[in-house]
């Protein structure tokens, strides 16, 4: 009978931690190191990339409450960290955290800043500059072609701005996988 019990509590047990995680997550470490000329003198520095690929774990909504209700995969979010070390110690001295995001086919980083954000394309000129307002829903945007608000709307970044002919004209950068 002692066997039985300590059997369904250990499954009880088993079954309740199981469900603790609510993402599936995969982390990715990458330590490089280079060589730089700082006043003529040649020094290494460490730079540590940490990458995050993180995706909730969800049943079909329609489904709620249902014991087979089906798997739903939503996006996955990827999220790049990178470390730096300038000096000598063995500790990092800063770090940058880098997301994705998408508009009209070009693929956008937003890296942080003690201000807000900073974004831009890569393959293209376009970068500009979000800071934070009083009001932490909003940023203040600035891009070599306009000015404007910004604002986080579920997986995406929301620009609003007036063009020239002073029509609001609404961009949506949306997070990439």
């Amino acid at each position: 009978m002692k066997f039985k019990l300590l059997a369904i509590a250990l499954a009880t047990l088993v079954g309740v931690q199981a469900q603790t995680n609510p993402r599936d997550k995969k982390v990715e470490t990458t330590v490089r190191t280079i060589k730089v000329t700082d006043n003529g003198k040649t020094v290494e520095r460490k730079i540590m990339v940490r990458t995050s690929e993180s995706q909730e774990v969800m049943t079909n909504p329609a489904k709620k409450g249902t014991i087979d209700a089906d798997r739903v995969f939503p996006p996955t979010k990827v999220e790049t960290v990178i470390y730096i070390d300038n000096d000598d110690d063995p500790f990092y001295d800063g770090n940058s955290e880098i997301a994705y995001y998408e508009k009209d086919g070009m693929r956008f980083d937003f890296k942080m800043t003690n201000s807000g954000f900073n974004f831009m394309n890569s393959n293209s000129d376009m970068k500009g500059r979000a800071r934070i307002t009083n009001n932490s829903d909003v940023y203040l945007i600035n891009t070599d072609s306009y000015s404007g608000i910004g604002y986080f709307e579920g997986d995406s970044f929301v620009v609003e701005y007036y063009d020239e002919d002073g029509v609001l004209t609404i961009e949506r950068f949306n997070r990439t996988k």
